[in-house]
């Protein structure tokens, strides 16, 4: 069984807490952009067979666009030779899914 909260950070996400302590994984990127992992309840990540939404903002906590990974290990895949934090890594998380383009969030904030 995976520990997620070892996993995210091998692949270069850090842990942050939200203002409800619930902890999201985080990831820097060029242009003064983030992407956050949770859940698709909104909550912390449990277990690797379980779905992942992405969901990518900018510096000022705008929402931009999400998608999903259906497991952490397909998250792994798509991170998978690929430089954390890159503009390659921040186009193939986009592309991972089409599911959530087009909907409206409202932004958790950025720690």
């Amino acid at each position: 069984m995976l520990d997620l909260a070892n996993e995210f950070p091998q692949l270069g996400f850090m842990e942050e807490a939200d203002e409800d302590n619930i902890i999201m994984y985080v990831m820097d990127f060029p242009d003064n952009v983030y992407v956050t992992v949770t859940d698709d309840n909104g909550k912390t990540p449990q277990r690797a067979k379980q779905n992942l939404v992405l969901a990518c903002y900018d510096k000022d906590g705008r929402y931009l666009w999400g998608s999903e990974c259906k497991t952490f290990m397909e998250l792994q895949k798509l991170c998978e030779g690929k430089t954390a934090g890159s503009a390659e890594l921040l186009q193939a998380l986009k592309n991972a899914s089409k599911t959530l383009k087009d909907s409206e969030w409202s932004s958790p904030s950025h720690p």
